[in-house]
């Protein structure tokens, strides 16, 4: 009765392991619908062009998105409304759109330009494809192809594809295969004629619904079908169902990334992410309805250029699959397994966990993309701390039986005597590593460290009484230079060179920490070592360099574990989250967050990355796994696109604003507003279409600002009032608030016109108007007898001039003292110092005139009498 009630156990224990760890783990879902601006609910086509811009044709027209608008193109353009069944980009960046009733037209900056109207072709567009030529291909349902090569199109009616219906096509050097609901057409493009080569045999009768050219293998064509999937070598001429792929699929589309894994859409089952291993299927997970996913019904797959898959549905709108950063697997309520104390890679793809419960084994099933958890049930007598993989063998270190040699494959123990004069062998074990030699080094709490041989056999133990340093080492760690590095608290670093010779770096103050817990080595041949309640250290073979919470942000001076990934970042496991050491740029990263991370805390010593380049932290109640570190977390260089320029906040036609008849790029490289179109809005973008949201930015306004703004996530910045003058505005974004280059920024100069009023002419014109006023005055001085008149005449002219200086120079004194009005009373007390001088000056001129009139007047007489 025992056995059957633990039977039972046993049995729904692994049910409900199984079902925990099953779905499509390592994703998060985003759906593009009303809710975030986007009215597309049929998603035909998905393209990325190389700014980074996402194009989405639909049954509500073309959509773009930045990663933070999702922009319709219909606001810009209302040419164009039909449905959207196919798209391209050309080398040169322009999007070519087919539609559904029919016609070809190019995207030109946000305008659209029609190159065949549905007139001209009157069937739908399947699909659309540049081939290495620059030359474009378009493919209808049932009236043949066209070829457009600059301005010269030419279509070709074939009567093999007027009797088929036509769904997809790839163009391969000289040849071109077309999908249809009858096989695989071939054809050959010979000078400028589509010559038709045959019909594949293996695919006659098949509904080809999809094509797809692998990245990695240009012979290889994956043809997806109404029956499943097949391989198609072309030189061989050879095409195979690919095996574990289920059967009866309808397949819509198919993709590939960078992680050597293809994502297949289908039209009844969801999309199926197919993870390869030398080109045979390894795993599937399922992304249907079953396991959450929005929609069973796919018409298109995209990767991006960051690898991030895009699913266009039918009927449900847009999905975008977000790899996750990080999961934690909760062993303790699925397994009953708690304290992973260490972790280790078995075979290709496979780890081993020691826990205090055994030993456990991590595999992936075939056609399962989860990961399964296994006890190995005649270990769970154990609790083991550390592991060392040697072939088809592992060393095991216990708490309180020493070392175990476990024969996985025959399930057999041995126990290992470290010392044969010590047959007890109750040795609690801290760590366990294996040399270049493959000799395997153990420390033992309280009992030094003993060298073996990969058979057992005792070559040296370590102790204070042979004159080594310490009796509790807590890490050990063979460097690939042939030195041993040995870790412990109290007493610190130590390290025996390959020449035999022990240096004691703590004692004899080399190195300034006393607590190790963990010691790695990077690409670049640097030392890392972990330690508790100084932070973490580096060693490039002369100095030592530390990162600390106090210096550098770490989450904690605690360090418990420390790894480094696929491109040499470091990976650092405290009590309370991780930490994330980008060397190449000195700067620190902390996760924390207990919805982001689960279960925080790092157990000692116990880490490892995978032949994937995942890490995975052992934790007291399972294990974290940072999912592709080298990708999800490298920092990019990428490059920031001001989008648009507003007035008033307003969106406006900028082509008004140039003398250009269409765009040089997203915006003219010539814009000149009038005075009054002072008031602007910049809006920019660096596109980050897996994270928007962690990308920093900072932008000046040469001419206006004397300094980049504060760093912040805003991706607008608007200027008010702007003066008539050039202005050059530039931005710049970073994926790290202190990570800046002054140097690596985007710029739009332009121009801001003045009013008429401070015009050229205007000047002139008041130039000379003035002069004339000092020329009338000057002459009907001399003419008018009346001092009143003339002396009015004078000081208007005075008052004139003195306004005009003032009204033209105080802008620019402005600039340098403010608005306190210091120009303009000193204008006035100029004025003033004048007008004594200006009065005693005319006043004895007047008097001159008088005199000299009364002269003339006198002589009159005379001459008169």
């Amino acid at each position: 009765m025992v056995t059957i009630k633990k039977g039972l156990f046993i049995f729904f224990g692994l049910v409900i392991a199984l079902i925990s760890n099953a779905g499509p783990r390592d994703f998060t879902t985003v759906l593009f619908n009303a809710d975030r601006d986007f009215n597309g609910v049929f998603i035909y086509t998905i393209v990325q062009d190389d700014d980074g811009f996402l194009w989405i044709g639909c049954n509500d027209g073309l959509y773009r998105f930045d990663g933070q608008e999702m922009l319709n193109l219909r606001k810009k353009d209302t040419t164009i409304s039909s449905t959207i069944t196919a798209s391209t980009i050309s080398n040169d960046g322009h999007v070519y759109l087919g539609y559904i009733g029919g016609g070809i037209s190019i995207v030109e900056h946000g305008r659209y330009r029609k190159l065949l109207s549905d007139e001209e072709l009157p069937n739908r567009i399947e699909q659309l494809k540049v081939d290495d030529s620059n030359v474009l291909w378009g493919l209808t349902r049932n009236q043949g192809m066209v070829m457009i090569d600059g301005d010269s199109i030419k279509r070709f009616q074939l009567p093999i594809l007027n009797e088929l219906v036509s769904n997809d096509f790839v163009v391969i050097e000289d040849k071109i295969f077309v999908g249809t609901n009858e096989g695989v057409v071939e054809f050959r493009i010979k000078d400028g004629d589509l010559i038709p080569a045959q019909l594949i045999t293996g695919t006659i009768g098949l509904n080809v619904s999809a094509l797809y050219q692998d990245k990695d293998d240009a012979n290889l064509l994956w043809v997806g079908t109404n029956d499943g999937l097949y391989r198609y070598r072309i030189s061989q001429n050879e095409i195979n169902l690919v095996e574990g792929f289920p059967e009866h699929v309808q397949i819509s589309s198919i993709a590939e990334d960078d992680l050597n894994t293809l994502w297949v859409g289908t039209y009844n089952h969801g999309l199926v992410e197919v993870d390869l291993k030398r080109g045979e299927i390894e795993a599937l997970t399922y992304f249907n309805t079953s396991s959450g996913f929005e929609s069973n019904e796919i018409q298109e797959v995209y990767v991006d250029n960051e690898n991030e898959v895009w699913v266009g549905t039918f009927g449900r709108g847009l999905v975008q699959l977000n790899r996750a950063y990080f999961h934690h697997y909760e062993l303790y309520r699925t397994i009953g397994v708690q304290g992973i104390h260490s972790i280790a890679n078995y075979q290709e793809d496979e780890l081993l966990l020691a826990s205090d419960k055994g030993i456990v084994h991590v595999y992936h099933k075939p056609q399962r993309d989860s990961l399964i958890f296994e006890k190995l049930a005649y270990t769970e007598k154990y609790s083991f701390t550390s592991l060392a993989i040697m072939g088809q063998e592992v060393w095991a270190g216990t708490k309180r039986n020493g070392v175990v040699r476990i024969d996985l494959e025959n399930g057999q123990l041995e126990k290992i005597l470290l010392n044969p004069l010590d047959p007890v062998n109750t040795h609690l074990i801290r760590d366990i590593q294996v040399d270049l030699d493959s000799n395997v080094w153990v420390s033992a709490a309280g009992n030094g460290v003993y060298h073996l041989t990969s058979d057992g056999q005792l070559i040296e133990h370590y102790n204070t009484r042979s004159g080594f340093y310490h009796n509790e080492i807590f890490s050990i760690y063979p460097d690939r230079a042939g030195n041993v590095w040995f870790g412990s608290h109290a007493v610190g670093l130590a390290i025996l060179q390959r020449d035999g010779q022990m240096k004691f770096l703590t004692k004899d103050k080399v190195f300034p920490a006393f607590d190790i817990n963990s010691i790695i080595q990077d690409e670049s041949g640097k030392i890392w070592i972990a330690t508790a309640g100084s932070g973490i250290y580096s060693f490039d073979g002369e100095n030592f360099k530390q990162f600390t919470e106090e210096e550098n942000d770490l989450l904690s001076n605690f360090c418990n574990a420390v790894m480094v990934d696929n491109i040499g970042q470091i990976w650092v496991g405290h009590r309370l989250g991780i930490s994330l050491i980008q060397p190449d740029y000195e700067l620190v990263r902390v996760f924390s967050h207990p919805s982001e991370l689960g279960e925080t805390e790092s157990e000692l010593n116990s880490v490892i990355k995978d032949v994937h380049g995942n890490v995975f932290f052992g934790n007291p109640f399972g294990i974290t796994k940072v999912n592709l570190p080298h990708f999800n977390f490298k920092i990019d260089k990428r490059e920031t696109h001001i989008k648009d320029i507003r007035l008033f906040f307003q969106e406006v036609d900028l082509l008004e604003h140039t003398k250009a008849d269409k765009l040089d790029n997203i915006l003219p490289s010539d814009l000149r507003f009038s005075h009054d179109d002072n008031h602007l809005s910049f809006d920019f973008v660096s596109i980050n279409l897996r994270n928007p949201n962690a990308i920093y930015y900072q932008y000046t306004l040469e001419g206006f600002d004397k300094s980049w703004s504060n760093i912040n996530k805003s991706n607008t910045a608007s200027y008010t009032n702007l003066d008539p003058g050039e202005y050059t505005f530039k931005v710049k974004e970073s994926d790290h608030p202190e990570l800046w280059s002054d140097a690596e920024y985007t710029s739009i100069t332009f121009s801001i016109a003045p009013p008429y009023w401070r015009t050229w002419w205007f000047y002139l014109l008041q130039i000379t108007f003035f002069l004339f006023i000092m020329y009338m005055t000057m002459v009907l001085s001399s003419r008018i007898k009346s001092q009143f008149v003339t002396r009015l005449m004078v000081y208007v002219s005075l008052f004139i001039l003195f306004e005009y200086v003032h009204t033209e120079v105080e802008p620019y004194v402005e600039r340098i003292a403010g608005e306190t009005p210091i120009f303009q009373v000193g204008t006035n007390l100029l004025l003033a110092l004048i007008l004594l001088p200006v009065e005693l000056r005319l006043s004895g001129f007047l008097q001159k005139r008088a005199l000299r009139r009364e002269k003339i007047d006198e002589a009159m007489e005379k001459i008169t009498q």
